[in-house]
């Protein structure tokens, strides 16, 4: 339920859909994160990233895969972080693609906005 003070729910909503078609909240997150690691005393972008991974269980989902490694139906969750802990990417695929192959695509997608990163892989499962 929104606030009065907001408008009409349908005005709200246009103007989100315009700002994230514009990528807009991409580029603040990206400048936050810059700006909070020149705070700490690092370099502005990121230099390292970890990507861990975890499969989603998702028994009644419409698109769901079976993950036999770690006996989950349902998706796979990678996400990426800089050495400091702040958000790089989240990236959701299906459950029967490899941790090794889909952390590699994840890592792919990062290194299009930052090439000079590199990663460290880790997996867990909850």
């Amino acid at each position: 339920m929104l606030s009065i003070h907001f408008g009409h729910w349908r005005t709200v909503y246009g103007w989100f859909r315009e700002l994230v078609r514009q990528f807009l909240f991409q580029t603040i997150h990206d400048v936050e994160r810059m700006l909070g690691r020149e705070h700490v005393g690092r370099e502005a972008s990121p230099t390292a990233a970890v990507i861990d991974s975890q499969s989603i269980n998702a028994p009644h989902a419409k698109a769901r895969e079976y993950d036999a490694g770690k006996e989950v139906v349902g998706g796979k969750c990678h996400i990426a972080v800089d050495t400091d802990g702040r958000l790089l990417m989240v990236n959701l695929m299906p459950a029967d693609i490899s941790d090794s192959a889909s952390a590699q695509m994840s890592l792919d997608a990062i290194r299009k906005r930052w090439p000079w990163v590199e990663a460290s892989v880790r997996r867990w499962r909850l």
